[in-house]
């Protein structure tokens, strides 16, 4: 067979591998660059294999050699230069574009969904106003101690600003979908990829949340440290949510106290619990609204008891973190707001080391 013959032999099996390579390309959805990027390595494929059917050429020394040497370099630069100009260069504001306009399309959709919050939020205040308006209305035609004053405010008691702050809580739980790893009210992922919340406002803290939202090493869900280990719960959200996402949903979370589901209990990994107790709950009025800088004190009913306090802030929440130690298991603690008065007792196992020691403690003013 002589090398003409070789050639287009070999040169018709590269352009049938190309054409395959071009097609499985252009099923896979390849970009146009990429489909010519294989017809011209099943093309350079072919070449090689021509070369090494290629008749022996004349050995040549001396001036010949290095002219023939030079020549076959200017070549080989020439084709490698001119075929990486040919192939599309990066170019940042090219690549700034394209990100700018999928950022763009993105951007239109959630405008006019944070225009409707900032509706609702303007809304809310509206009907809140409008609560205050007609309570003060009513506690002029009528006295406080009437039941029917008191029916009417509990009917209106959703709209107050607790509630609010609740509801974006539970829009932000729906918004980042929670429900695929948890449950709430039966309704929820049907593999066990997280605990069930119901109960999880009686077993931790708001600023408990937040920490394991923002950071899932904090803590862990009994049961739950196969999964734990995996990293299913995402170390996104710190980056993903907004300071006020994060508030609106552990105050939300904060509100799932129902014992009669069974939340596992948590297994901290990031903090040392033997050395204090928390106390921690909510002030309002008698309308459930929050009653912001109450001051609220924590008394150990000890020899040498020290007292602590702390201010309820914007949502009414407070916490206060007390010194007790193994050894204090029992003791009773005398908290205080507002001229009310409860006691409640420390109740915690001295040989658990994991579990956090604290109680809720809830106030509600009758004024």
């Amino acid at each position: 067979m002589t090398f003409m013959k070789i050639i287009l032999k070999k040169g018709v099996v590269g352009i049938v591998v190309g054409g395959i390579l071009v097609a499985l390309a252009k099923a896979l959805a390849f970009p146009p660059v990429f489909q010519a990027m294989f017809f011209t390595y099943a093309m350079l494929g072919a070449a090689v294999f021509i070369l090494l059917d290629a008749p022996p050429v004349k050995p040549v020394s001396g001036v010949k050699a290095l002219i023939a040497l030079v020549v076959f370099y200017a070549i080989l630069s020439v084709v490698y230069v001119g075929g990486a100009s040919l192939w599309p260069q990066y170019d940042p504001e090219v690549e700034k574009g394209k990100i700018a306009k999928l950022l763009k399309a993105k951007r239109a959709k959630v405008l006019p969904e944070r225009e409707r919050l900032d509706e609702s939020l303007r809304q809310a205040e509206a009907l809140e106003a409008k609560l205050r308006s007609l309570t003060a209305r009513l506690n002029r035609l009528a006295p406080a101690a009437s039941p029917d004053a008191g029916t009417f405010a509990d009917s209106l008691k959703p709209t107050s600003g607790p509630m609010t702050l609740v509801a974006r809580g539970q829009e932000v739980y729906d918004l980042y979908e929670c429900y695929n790893c948890h449950k709430i009210g039966g309704k929820g992922s049907v593999k066990k990829r997280g605990p069930k919340l119901d109960n999880i406002g009686s077993l931790l803290t708001i600023e408990d949340l937040k920490k394991k939202v923002l950071d899932p090493a904090y803590l862990y869900a009994e049961g739950f440290e196969k999964q734990h280990k995996k990293g299913q719960m995402p170390d996104k959200y710190k980056d993903l949510m907004s300071d006020e996402e994060v508030n609106a949903l552990a105050a939300y979370m904060s509100t799932l106290k129902n014992p009669a589901v069974e939340t596992p209990r948590p297994v901290f990994l990031k903090t040392q619990v033997e050395h204090g107790f928390i106390v921690y709950g909510y002030v309002r009025d008698r309308l459930g609204k929050p009653l912001p800088g109450v001051e609220v004190k924590a008394t150990p009913l000890k020899k040498h008891g020290h007292a602590a306090s702390a201010k309820a802030n914007e949502q009414g929440y407070y916490e206060i973190f007390i010194h007790l130690h193994n050894e204090d298991a029992g003791v009773r603690i005398a908290v205080s707001a507002g001229g009310l008065q409860k006691e409640i007792v420390a109740n915690y196992d001295p040989n658990d080391k994991v579990a956090k020691r604290q109680a809720t403690v809830d106030f509600m003013s009758p004024s």
